[in-house]
C-alpha cells in the first residue's frame, strides 16, 4: 500500500506541475479505462524493447540517458499494473490515465531528442576513428608492399621447381600481398560499430605477423 500511495503522489504531483505537456487529445477514446490501460501497456512495452534494440545496435545499454528513459518507462507501466489490480473510482482513474498519458507524450519528445543526439555522436565516432585507423593503416600497407616486393624477388616468381621452404615463403608472401591490400583499402570497410574498427586494424596486424615468422623460418 505505502508503494502504491507513493506513485499516486508521484503521478497526481505530475499533473498539477507538468501541465505545459498536456496531451491535446485522448487517442483511446471510446476505450473504457482498462482497456486503455491495457492498450498502453502494450505501447510502452514494445517502446521499452525499441529503445533498448537501439541502445544495443549504437552500444549505449550503459548510457545513464537511456537508462533513465528505460526507468521512467518502467515506472509508467507499474503504474498502469497499478490501476488495473485496483478498485479507484472513474474519477481518479480518468485522472491517472490522462496523467500517465501526458508523462507518455512529454518522454517520447525527450526521447527523442537524445536519440538524435546519441545516434549522431555515435556515427561521428566511428567516422573519427575509421580516419584516424586509415592513416596508420595506410602507411603500414606501404612499408609492408616494400617488404614484400624485396623478398619476392624474380628468381622466386619465375622457378618452376619449389622447395618445401620456397613454396611456404611464397605463399606467406602472397598472403602478405594482400593483407597489405586490406591496410590500403581499410577506408573503405563499413563498420557498424566503433569497437569493430580496431578489432579489424589489429586482426589483420596479426594476420601479417603471422606471415612474417613463416617468411622469417623458411628465408
Amino acid at each position: 500500500m505505502k508503494k502504491l500511495a507513493k506513485i499516486l503522489l508521484i503521478l497526481l504531483g505530475i499533473t498539477y506541475f507538468n501541465t505545459a505537456y498536456m496531451v491535446e487529445e485522448d487517442p483511446y477514446v471510446g476505450k473504457s479505462n482498462i482497456e486503455k490501460t491495457i492498450l498502453m501497456g502494450k505501447y510502452l512495452n514494445g517502446h521499452r524493447e525499441n529503445i533498448i534494440n537501439f541502445a544495443n545496435k549504437y552500444e549505449l545499454l550503459d548510457d545513464q540517458d537511456i537508462n533513465k528513459y528505460i526507468e521512467k518507462i518502467d515506472f509508467l507501466i507499474d503504474s498502469l499494473n497499478k490501476i488495473q489490480s485496483n478498485n479507484f473510482d472513474k474519477d481518479r482513474e480518468d485522472l491517472l490515465i490522462s496523467t500517465i498519458l501526458n508523462e507518455i507524450k512529454k518522454t517520447n519528445e525527450q526521447l527523442k531528442v537524445v536519440l538524435i543526439i546519441k545516434k549522431n555522436n555515435f556515427e561521428k565516432d566511428i567516422k573519427v576513428k575509421k580516419e584516424m585507423y586509415s592513416k596508420i593503416a595506410n602507411k603500414l600497407s606501404i612499408k609492408i608492399l616494400e617488404i614484400h616486393n624485396l623478398l619476392y624477388n624474380d628468381e622466386l616468381k619465375n622457378k618452376k621447381i619449389l622447395s618445401e621452404n620456397e613454396v611456404r615463403l611464397k605463399n606467406a608472401l602472397n598472403k602478405i600481398e594482400n593483407l597489405s591490400k586490406r591496410l590500403k583499402y581499410f577506408s573503405y570497410i563499413e563498420f557498424e560499430k566503433p569497437s569493430q574498427i580496431k578489432d579489424e586494424f589489429l586482426y589483420i596486424l596479426k594476420q601479417i605477423k603471422e606471415q612474417i615468422n613463416i617468411i622469417k623460418k623458411n628465408m
